[in-house]
């Protein structure tokens, strides 16, 4: 597995976004087994924003093809590629890379792809720990200019919503 420490600068946000990310990991498969999985999961769902790795410029599908080559499992590697709905702005930003989801999103197909997208969805861009709807607010103000991402974020909010109900009682 390679490590994000090794792929980002040691101040870089993103960095600093999957620490929480698999930080918030380690306290959901604290409290619902998912073998470590969940944790790996974390740490690849962003790694395809390092330059090392981008080898579409789409990171999600970037970060499925390393877990796929590292030898993660077929649902590590999905959860990777479906989180937070990345199947719906790969729809509406690159078509070209639509075969690798299928014809639908399995987002919400397994626990383990609902709980990497409630981490992903509860950790800021900087690292810092949100709520959903404060998540929610910042990738509305941060990507104000960008209509695909603020379009698939509002047509996933009623998943990502029920994702939060799911798992929010683990943390507490």
């Amino acid at each position: 597995m390679k490590a994000p420490e090794d792929w980002f600068p040691p101040d870089a946000p993103r960095l600093a976004h999957i620490r929480r990310v698999m930080q918030l990991a380690r306290r959901v498969e604290a409290r619902q087994d998912f073998g470590g999985r969940l944790v790996i999961a974390a740490a690849y769902h962003d790694i395809g924003y390092a330059e090392t790795f981008a080898k579409t410029g789409f990171h999600p599908v970037d970060g499925a093809i390393l877990a796929r080559s590292d030898g993660c499992d077929a649902e590590v590697v999905d959860a990777v590629l479906h989180h937070s709905g990345a199947r719906g702005l790969c729809l509406r930003t690159r078509l070209d890379l639509a075969g690798h989801y299928g014809p639908t999103c399995r987002m919400m197909d397994t626990a383990l792809s609902r709980a990497l997208t409630f981490c992903d969805n509860r950790s800021g861009p900087n690292g810092e720990t949100l709520t959903l709807s404060q998540r929610i607010a910042d990738i509305r103000q941060r990507h104000a200019g960008n209509p695909a991402l603020l379009e698939t974020t509002a047509d996933h909010l009623p998943l990502f919503e029920r994702i939060d109900a799911e798992f929010a009682p683990l943390l507490s």
